[in-house]
């Protein structure tokens, strides 16, 4: 039997399929749903297309890691780092992200990835959201304004937060009025 450790390292490899293979053993050992990849560093892993549905991967840290088309539905993302990410077609649908960092991530075409989600990220600066528009800021995010102050941005400024997100004064009232209506709904 393959041991956890060997198939954590196994997540590392640069061959997608022999990464896959890997993510289908962790699940078959119950070890995708039962915390052991919690924390895990897979910086840079090659996950494209992997089955990661119900899998806990709490403050797991996926910087610049390959997530395209992953099924990540029902998992639980809470507190992890997805920095530089790419999440192309990744599919959301109950995901739990919940203060998970998303700082300059490629969400371009990510299915079933809500309103109310995105509004309990930590961070979303930069990112591509799944439309292929650039996240304007609309959800005012403790990571985005933290990052913002000290970049020493007035805050409380729409030009200079517009300016900050990269996005025109309009896009920026816009995201701001949608995501009012978001949080009356939460």
């Amino acid at each position: 039997m393959t041991s956890k450790i060997e198939l954590i390292n196994r997540l590392q490899s640069l061959e997608n399929k022999n990464v896959l293979k890997a993510v289908e053993e962790l699940r078959a050992c119950g070890m995708l749903g039962d915390g052991s990849l919690r924390g895990v560093a897979l910086c840079q892993a090659v996950l494209q297309n992997a089955a990661l549905k119900n899998a806990d991967l709490c403050y797991t840290d996926f910087h610049q890691a390959i997530l395209d088309d992953a099924d990540l539905s029902s998992a639980k993302l809470q507190a992890a780092k997805l920095n530089r990410a790419s999440l192309r077609g990744v599919n959301l649908e109950g995901t739990d992200l919940t203060n998970a960092d998303m700082y300059k991530v490629n969400l371009r075409g990510a299915l079933n990835l809500t309103e109310e989600q995105l509004s309990k990220l930590n961070e979303l600066f930069g990112s591509i959201m799944p439309d292929g528009s650039v996240y304007d800021g609309r959800f005012n995010l403790f990571g985005d304004l933290e990052r913002a102050r000290w970049a020493k941005v007035k805050i409380d400024d729409p030009k200079s937060m517009a300016e900050f997100y990269g996005v025109t004064l309009s896009e920026y009232m816009d995201g701001q009025k949608r995501a009012e209506k978001v949080q009356t709904k939460v």
